[in-house]
């Protein structure tokens, strides 16, 4: 049986031993968030739901729509991987996708643009 942890409410989600550090902190990314090139997110982990949607998290599958003229010739971007996140907090043993992290793509980078606004993961570093 698999067992899902549903977060609707603000979490903020505390990294121990950095305290002293800034740790990017954003709203959590998950299946379905958009990218800035008009792309998504299209995989996520299925036994972590925020707001209802699987987690996204590093190595997750983005598709993107766009397509790049390169010295005459049409490139598509296809869609990539998220490439960034925070090492220090694991969903489903990897880490979490946050707003602002990188994609990689065939035809170029995009960033996750939008994504769960009452569930916030990581810190600033203020105490």
């Amino acid at each position: 049986m698999r067992r899902s942890v549903s977060l609707a409410l603000l979490i903020v989600v505390l990294v121990a031993g950095h305290s002293s550090k800034a740790i990017a902190a954003g709203p959590a990314a998950r299946l379905g968030d958009p990218t800035n090139h008009g792309g998504m997110i299209t995989t996520g982990t299925p036994t972590v739901l925020i707001s209802g949607q699987p987690a996204a998290r590093l190595t997750d599958f983005v598709v993107c729509p766009q397509i790049s003229n390169v010295s005459g010739v049409p490139v598509p971007h296809v869609g990539g991987t998220i490439s960034s996140g925070l090492p220090t907090v694991l969903v489903g043993g990897l880490p979490a996708a946050t707003v602002g992290d990188l994609v990689i793509e065939s035809g170029a980078q995009s960033s996750i643009s939008s994504g769960a606004p009452t569930v916030v993961i990581g810190t600033s570093g203020a105490n």
